[in-house]
């Protein structure tokens, strides 16, 4: 007759496996039942963003010409 310890054992571990899957599909399932009123941080669109600027940094220079610039449209 064949190791019924061992059979068992084998048994209990993929009863084991698949009540942990069984309960991981219901959390999931759940947790996207439930409505989401926010994806991700909230975004201040009305306050206005500030460059801090020391006397220490360098000027900005201006953007470069290119040759369409200086040519008058009629």
């Amino acid at each position: 007759m064949a190791n019924q310890r061992g059979t068992f054992a084998k048994r209990q571990r993929e009863q084991d496996r698949k009540d942990k899957a069984r309960a991981k599909q219901e959390r999931l399932a759940a947790r996207r039942a439930q409505p989401t009123d926010k994806k991700g941080p909230q975004i201040a669109w009305d306050e206005a963003v500030q460059v801090n600027t020391t006397s220490d940094d360098p000027p900005v220079p201006p953007p470069p010409v290119t040759p369409s610039d200086d040519v008058p449209t009629d």
